[in-house]
């Protein structure tokens, strides 16, 4: 669907608020409270607010949704989605605050949401060939702030490290981690296959934990997985603090 077909359908709150209805409530109104279907009615002068017949308590669609509670019109919800979806590469609160004219901390927060939204389903282990690396994630000497130190590079260095492995032709998984050791890396790389999977990594001790050639089957050695999630990161934020990392 382009942009101009996605505006003509869900142009306005109404409409959004209707295909939302439909699409979480096929029979009718559910109580998140109570949880009864199709004895509730509309009450209020608040759009699509409701009152549930059995325990009185009154609710709309968006209760228990990434949109709970918001300010914003739902056809800004949409767009958003849409662009966020739509897009080559990740979208960031920048570039969403651009194309939408809204400040940028509003954006931000919606973006988190979502990500937390689209991140709260089921999530299965990687398989097959996984490459995993570590990288840190900061910006350049020449760009540092005089009133701070300057930073050594590699091990020592002050700034944080991100942890990736990504399944070939699959999905990815980062986190942020004190440092390259043992105690960080393997209790997360097991977690992210269990087991299932080749993993593919350079010479650093952490990925050699005494099960790991057993519980994985096989340790092929490679170096890319974490340039490509900061090439990745960067490509989404433009430029990266520390604050994205936990965006």
């Amino acid at each position: 669907m382009n942009l101009v077909t996605f505006m003509g359908i869900y142009d306005t709150p109404e409409a959004c608020r209707a295909h939302m209805e439909s699409v979480r409530w096929p029979d009718g109104p559910v109580c998140p409270k109570c949880g009864v279907v199709g004895q509730a009615g509309r009450v209020g002068p608040r759009p699509g607010m409701y009152r549930c017949h059995a325990c009185k308590s009154q609710f709309s669609v968006t209760v228990g949704t990434a949109m709970e509670g918001t300010h914003l019109p739902l056809n800004i919800w949409y767009l958003a989605m849409y662009l966020m979806l739509s897009t080559a590469k990740p979208i960031s609160a920048m570039s969403l605050s651009r194309q939408m004219q809204i400040q940028y901390r509003t954006c931000w927060h919606l973006l988190h949401r979502l990500r937390a939204m689209l991140a709260s389903g089921e999530t299965l282990p990687l398989s097959g060939i996984v490459k995993a690396d570590e990288t840190y994630v900061g910006g350049k000497a020449r760009n540092r702030q005089e009133h701070r130190p300057e930073a050594t590079r590699g091990r020592g260095t002050g700034k944080p490290m991100l942890f990736a492995a990504i399944q070939r032709g699959g999905e990815a998984r980062t986190l942020v981690v004190p440092s390259a050791s043992i105690a960080a890396i393997a209790p997360a790389l097991w977690d992210w296959t269990r087991g299932a999977a080749t993993q593919v990594t350079d010479e650093l001790g952490a990925y050699r934990w005494p099960d790991a050639e057993r519980q994985s089957g096989n340790n092929r050695r490679g170096h890319d997985a974490g340039e490509r999630i900061a090439r990745c990161l960067i490509g989404r934020h433009g430029r990266l603090r520390l604050r994205d990392l936990f965006a």
